[in-house]
């Protein structure tokens, strides 16, 4: 099998948007921020994000091509996606869209991803 497979990362990031349901974490758990994997069927988008970088994990994917990425959506939204390196360059794997996107093909403003040490870092795209 291919090493970080582009279908898979595809596969993975429809499935998990089209088995979640979109909650806040306020509506969930009481509290306007809570990390944690869509487990129980909703949850927010870092939820949805955390939870693709596990199957993608399982699935053969090195966690140093994996990061979590916090942007402003085109609503001045805060905003939580998994990019992810596959074999056809990285891409965003977002619970707003049902296949993977460049980074440079969305509205967003980019302001930091975390790296598997742990380290949050500055993006632009």
């Amino acid at each position: 099998p291919m090493t970080n497979s582009y279908k898979i990362a595809s596969r993975i990031n429809s499935d998990v948007n089209a088995r979640v349901t979109y909650k806040t974490d306020l509506e969930q758990f009481g509290v306007p921020e809570f990390w944690c994997e869509a487990r129980n069927g909703f949850d927010d988008c870092d939820g949805y994000a955390l939870l693709k970088r596990e199957l993608l994990l399982n699935a053969g994917f090195a966690r140093k091509d994996l990061h979590l990425a916090c942007c402003w959506d085109e609503t001045n939204t805060y905003h939580c996606i998994l990019l992810c390196n596959t074999s056809k360059g990285w891409f965003v794997l977002d619970n707003r869209y049902t296949w993977p996107m460049t980074p440079k093909s969305l509205p967003y403003r980019w302001d930091k991803a975390l790296r598997e040490d742990g380290k949050w870092y500055a993006i632009s795209f």
